[in-house]
């Protein structure tokens, strides 16, 4: 799992290497693969994904892509939605098939090959208000003024009692607990 994380973590950037690079890396998914199962060193490639319900690090990066572009392109003003969306050289990199194209069409090209659209609408979403523009909260400290050691018991209880009657309307949080 450790391992798998590591893969993932930078598929997008990553996924423009070159394909004999991705290879090595499959390799290693492989013997993951293989650990995990308890599948032997010559089961083969096709078999493993059956038996450990996962697909080719050549799809998972693909998903993870997908997903990546689709979770920018729902936020209007996201920095990295220009890369996304980007298609502005796109006969450059047709009329070169040997030069790896940027994320955005390898994006769009593999997404058109499996039947979905890349260009679908996005429902933007809202952008959510920071809890520190809430209205601010109120906290009561005066306990906090009473001196533990030289104060009994007792007046501790019947100070906190007090403070508990005079908010009996409020949620009480005491050590975590509601």
């Amino acid at each position: 799992s450790v391992i798998r994380s590591r893969l993932d973590y930078g598929s997008s950037v990553y996924g423009s290497a070159r394909p004999s690079a991705l290879r090595m890396l499959d390799s290693i998914h492989h013997q993951g693969l293989r650990l995990s199962t308890g599948a032997f060193r010559t089961s083969p490639i096709p078999s493993l994904y059956v038996e450990s319900n996962e697909c080719s690090l050549e799809k998972r990066r693909f998903a993870l892509g997908f997903m990546y572009s689709l979770r920018i392109r729902s936020v209007p003003l996201h920095p990295s939605r220009e890369a996304v969306e980007e298609m502005r050289y796109k006969h450059t990199f047709d009329n070169k098939p040997s030069v790896i194209p940027p994320f955005s069409m390898r994006n769009a090209s593999k997404a058109d090959s499996i039947g979905l659209s890349s260009t679908m609408p996005v429902t933007p979403v809202p952008l959510a208000i920071a809890p520190w523009d809430h209205c601010l909260i109120s906290c009561d400290l005066s306990l906090t003024k009473i001196k533990k050691k030289e104060t009994p018991p007792e007046y501790i209880k019947q100070e906190f009692f007090e403070l508990q009657s005079r908010y009996s309307g409020h949620n009480s949080i005491l050590h975590g607990w509601y």
